[in-house]
This record gives structure tokens, C-alpha cells and sequence, in this order.
């Protein structure tokens, strides 16, 4: 069974939950009955809630999400992508807890190769803190890394420096030398160099996609 992309989420919500009542739906989903109606007339959860929904209803989280591909097939092939409990900041710097999986979320691979470059296998979920790649990136947006260890072309990276967690856009310049740039104008880019083990930087992956709600 097909979902045409431009359908709401209210919609693919109405069709998850079908003839169930909207309380017992929540209660085995441990939303709330106002939460739920709530996204039934529009408004849009956060990516913890939407997992619920799609674990509960046994449908794909992308489908859930966007409307693209189907709610759930035995022939699909999926791929299960770590959601991570770590931020990485668009700003001065978030402290980097010791990473832990706080869930593991089902995606059609074909999904993540049509929306996504790198290696549908090599994801994990990093929630973005501030607004300093904004408008590429916003506060609270949840995005797609590959693993990456090299720095590669420019692009945008979630990288450690000084025991935090960043994500910026990198450029390599001459020698070890690399350009931290924000998207934003209001923050000024600056130079490191990626052989001082004291104010260098290490990759921890290259930004592949956001996750939104379509």
C-alpha cells in the first residue's frame, strides 16, 4: 500500500491509528489524548513522539514523516539508523556527554538513497543546538551523519574541539589548516589547524540530510 508524498501528517496519523480510539491509541503510545487530537488538526510532533507513534502503529517512520514510500511492507528493506543523545551545536559549543543510543529508528533504504547522500548503513541521528548554520539549519532540528574520520570536500561536519560537540561548515585550506564557517552571518568563521592536539578538531561524521515533517 502506496501514500501519495503531499497527504498531511494529520492524515497518515488518522490512517495509522483507523478504527482504534484516539485514548487507547495514546495510552499504548504513551501520548497523551491532548497531545494526539492535537496533531490530528495539524500541529506536529517532536521526532521522541513520532517515534511512538510509528512503533505503536507498525508503520515506517520516513513513511510516517514525509508520506513518501509505503507504511510498512515484509519485501521493503530497512535500514536502522541510531538516534543518538548528544547534541551538536550551531553556536559557542555543546559539552559532549558520553554518547549513548537513545533509540534505533527504521527507514526505507530506498528512502534514505533518494533523499540522502554517503552510506544509508553508516547514519546516525545528532540533534542540532543553536542557530548558527541557520537557515540551513535551525535549533532543534534533527540531522543525518555518516561517520567520517578524513576531511573530505568542503561541506558541512559535526566535528569535537575542546571537548565539545560542533557542526559547521568546513573548508581545508593549506597544509593541516581548516575554515570553520557558520551559514549564519551574525558568527564570524575562524582558522584551526587540525595538528595542534590542543586547539584542533576531530571529525566525527559529515551532515547527510535533515529530518523533517513534509
Amino acid at each position: 500500500m502506496s501514500t501519495s508524498s503531499d497527504s498531511s501528517f494529520a492524515a497518515r496519523l488518522r490512517q495509522v491509528i483507523g478504527n482504534e480510539a484516539i485514548y487507547a491509541f495514546g495510552r499504548r503510545a504513551g501520548i497523551s489524548d491532548t497531545a494526539l487530537r492535537s496533531y490530528l488538526k495539524g500541529s506536529v510532533p517532536g521526532i521522541d513522539k513520532a517515534v511512538k507513534i510509528a512503533q505503536v502503529g507498525g508503520v515506517s517512520l520516513s513513511w510516517l514523516i514525509t508520506g513518501e514510500g509505503s507504511p510498512g511492507d515484509a519485501k521493503t528493506e530497512y535500514v536502522y539508523v541510531p538516534l543518538v543523545d548528544v547534541v551538536a551545536s550551531a553556536g559557542a559549543g555543546a559539552l559532549v556527554r558520553e554518547e549513548s543510543i537513545e533509540s534505533v529508528l527504521a527507514f526505507e533504504r530506498n528512502w534514505l538513497r533518494a533523499h540522502l547522500k554517503g552510506n544509508p548503513d553508516g547514519l546516525s541521528l545528532i540533534r542540532v543546538q543553536g542557530d548558527s548554520m541557520s537557515p540551513t539549519l535551525e535549533d532543534g532540528d534533527w540531522i543525518f551523519v555518516e561517520r567520517q574520520e578524513e576531511l573530505g570536500e568542503e561541506g558541512i561536519y559535526v566535528f569535537q574541539r575542546d571537548g565539545e560537540l560542533w557542526v559547521k561548515r568546513l573548508h581545508r585550506l593549506s597544509g593541516s589548516r581548516v575554515r570553520v564557517i557558520s551559514d549564519n552571518p551574525r558568527f564570524p568563521s575562524f582558522v584551526v589547524d587540525c595538528a595542534d592536539p590542543v586547539n584542533g578538531l576531530t571529525l566525527i561524521g559529515r551532515y547527510r540530510g535533515r529530518l523533517s515533517f513534509d
